[in-house]
């Protein structure tokens, strides 16, 4: 990336080198790491880890470049593995590396084998065992195929007959840069808090692919070892906008965001965003991650301008049934 390029990445965080004189009249470099908050062809304004905002001028950069999201530096797989406890099965068992995990059938992740690293048979039969074992258990047989670090075992899916599904973005982004604005105001009369678990107001406001929950899925939802459950509530204990937060290795993981159709567009998604991102910091979390489907525009801009960056795809295969 050129240094042009980086001094266009408002709201990323950039190290830019300049030249500065010193008073002895020799040439001096200095160093400022911080958040762009604007350029122009005249000045820079950046933001510090203190807080502090400087401005310089634009002629006496020397070099500048992006300092990347700590969470790219963990592979997919890594991530994947994280996620994987922050929203979990109801039962699991292990083939190899895949971890199988169901739940009743009530969302994707807790009812599909994540398919990464060696299931410790060839691709046939380790296949044959996880269509059984889902069976037995009256599900669909489903695979979780993260990107590109599956790539050869999702191309065996392919060629024998498993159409791909429910296309993912997986992005991350650092909880400092998501806590450096502050948190957002929620308007008058409106309450903002994170709760160790999820009251009936807050179920009722989930709505999982625009359905009604199954009555199992509170067992899912609260399944895990740090939960944070955020919501936005008017003065009178209408839930306008939710989200749920798990905390694993050091990692805040964002699911279940939503808002209340007739309250959108004010904030609340990144109201509830920042919450989780200030309860997790407290619980010493460093990064942040979320899922997003790969055609929901709206959210994949409101991510964006918060500061999550692409880190990995995944899909799902599952197998289509025989033509006659």
């Amino acid at each position: 990336m050129s240094m042009d390029q980086a001094l266009a990445s408002l709201g990323r965080r950039v190290s830019v080198r300049r030249v500065v004189s010193a008073s002895d009249g020799r040439t001096v470099f200095t160093d400022a790491v911080g958040v762009l908050e604007s350029t122009t062809n005249d000045e820079i304004v950046l933001t510090l880890r203190s807080g502090k905002t400087v401005t310089f001028r634009r002629d006496t950069v020397v070099a500048a470049r992006l300092v990347p999201v700590r969470g790219l530096l963990l592979t997919g797989r890594d991530l994947e593995q994280i996620a994987a406890a922050g929203w979990r099965g109801l039962r699991t068992a292990q083939l190899g590396d895949w971890l199988l995990r169901e739940a009743g059938g009530f969302t994707g992740r807790a009812n599909s084998a994540l398919l990464i690293g060696d299931p410790g048979m060839a691709m046939p039969a380790a296949v044959t065992h996880v269509s059984a074992w889902y069976q037995a258990r009256h599900l669909p047989p489903k695979f979780q195929v993260p990107l590109p670090d599956s790539g050869p075992a999702d191309q065996w899916l392919a060629d024998n007959g498993w159409a791909a599904v429910d296309h993912v973005r997986v992005l991350v982004a650092d909880i400092a840069h998501l806590l450096r604005a502050g948190q957002p105001d929620t308007g008058p009369g409106r309450t903002l808090a994170v709760d160790p678990g999820p009251d009936n107001a807050w179920l009722q406001a989930y709505h999982y692919r625009g359905g009604e929950l199954p009555a199992h899925a509170r067992s899912v939802i609260e399944n895990g070892d740090r939960l944070g459950f955020a919501s936005v509530r008017s003065a009178t204990g209408e839930v306008h906008a939710i989200a749920r937060g798990s905390v694993d290795r050091k990692w805040l993981g964002v699911t279940a965001v939503e808002v209340a159709p007739a309250q959108r567009r004010q904030g609340l998604a990144q109201a509830v965003l920042v919450a989780l991102a200030t309860w997790a910091d407290t619980l010493g979390a460093h990064s942040c991650y979320l899922q997003v489907s790969v055609d929901n525009a709206a959210a994949l801009e409101l991510y964006q301008r918060a500061g999550f960056v692409d880190h990995h795809r995944y899909h799902y295969r599952t197998l289509q049934p025989q033509r006659p």
